[in-house]
């Protein structure tokens, strides 16, 4: 007896149907369950983007200073100088620059958070300016991790609605996908008809800037994923032979306190933390709290931001000798690690090349729940043609 060819093919689409009906169904309902949250996380992750520039643009003028003399305050000096002027404040870190015009930016806070920078001229120890951006793009960056305002619980929430924009992102694929390639289909698929209805328009605002959006989409999202997800985040140090939550080890790399011990001046840790690289712009330096931590956080890098570092590497120094603390291989590599994949999820990876790269992406991530929202809602509301007697 021979097989029929014919219900063969029958069964095989049905089959390609049902698949096709549970992706439609998957892109569908878990777009509309995470939109909202796909959106806010979009939004937040974009105009982060360019907080440094910000930040450093209201300054202005007092970027640089006046007049450059022979003589630079040192850094305890400058740090009492601020104390003087702004009391009630507790520094936190500072950056200095190789650029002998550039004045020095410090941040602070005070107890009640209030997270501030300000530009200090290194040969009077005058404050030019300061600058509340540093509190704003704090709370931007908590909204978008969702720990403003639900804590642990918004966390989870966005990490979930990531993981949820990821099959989304996969299962667009699969609904884009036209099933013949000819020269119709690739016309509606790679471009956007401008002169259709609002309908149509939408549809292709979604369908086409969401497929050229596809890989630097999963890029952002998995780096996203790598940064808040512990399991991702051990597999990936595991493959690459480094150290989860390097930062907090580095904190237990330090001598034990002794009263009896006098701390080493800061200036010639500085000049030897610009010394370690010829392109090494800025270096950063932590401020210790108070005599019992007894180690300096400090980056020597090309560009030092909020969260990115170019061209850059992390130290910890002995606050009684003044000289590097061996930080081992493998916390190194989780430094590397951390700091790499938070300069490709913000775009710090390639200046202002990878930041417009990144708002390009962002901004059609912020896009796709909104235009496929539209999409569900006209079909659902699609007015019935009036009958004909």
């Amino acid at each position: 007896m021979t097989k029929n060819p014919i219900r063969k093919t029958e069964i095989k689409t049905k089959q390609k149907s049902k698949w096709s009906k549970l992706n439609h169904w998957l892109h569908l309902w878990l777009g509309l369950s995470s939109g909202i949250i796909v959106f806010i996380v979009s939004l937040t992750g974009v105009l982060f983007i360019f907080c440094d520039d910000i930040i450093d643009g209201l300054a202005y003028d007092s970027l640089y200073v006046s007049e450059v003399k022979e003589q630079r305050l040192s850094p305890e000096e400058i740090l009492a100088a601020f104390k003087k002027q702004l009391p009630d404040r507790k520094a936190s870190y500072f950056i200095t620059y190789r650029d002998p015009e550039r004045t020095i930016k410090l941040a602070s806070s005070t107890k009640e958070r209030d997270l501030q920078f300000s530009w200090i001229d290194p040969y009077t120890g005058k404050i030019l300016t300061s600058g509340k951006a540093y509190d704003f793009f704090y709370v931007i960056a908590h909204i978008h991790s969702g720990h403003i305002p639900f804590g642990d619980v918004g966390n989870l929430i966005v990490e979930i609605s990531v993981w949820i924009f990821l099959i989304e992102l996969i299962t667009g694929l699969i609904l884009w996908w036209p099933k013949k390639w000819n020269k119709s289909t690739k016309k509606q698929s790679f471009s956007i008809k401008t002169n259709a209805s609002f309908k149509r328009l939408n549809y292709d605002l979604h369908n086409v800037p969401g497929f050229y959006n596809l890989l630097p989409a999963l890029f952002i999202t998995i780096t996203g994923l790598i940064i808040v997800n512990k399991t991702l985040n051990k597999t990936t140090h595991k493959i690459f032979d480094g150290m989860p939550r390097a930062y907090a080890e580095i904190r237990d790399l330090k001598p034990e306190y002794d009263s009896t011990k006098t701390f080493a001046p800061i200036s010639p840790i500085v000049q030897k933390l610009f010394s370690t690289d010829k392109t090494v712009e800025q270096v950063k330096l932590s401020v210790a709290a108070k005599d019992s931590i007894t180690s300096l956080f400090a980056v020597a890098a090309e560009d030092i931001g909020l969260k990115g570092i170019q061209n850059g590497k992390t130290f910890s120094i002995n606050r009684y000798t003044g000289q590097e603390i061996e930080i081992p291989v493998k916390v190194m590599n989780g430094l590397n690690i951390d700091d790499t994949t938070m300069n490709l999820h913000i775009g710090f990876w390639a200046g202002w090349i990878g930041k417009i790269l990144t708002l390009a992406v962002g901004l059609v991530c912020m896009f796709l729940p909104v235009t496929g929202f539209l999409i569900w809602y006209g079909r659902r509301n699609k007015k019935k043609k009036p009958q004909t007697i």
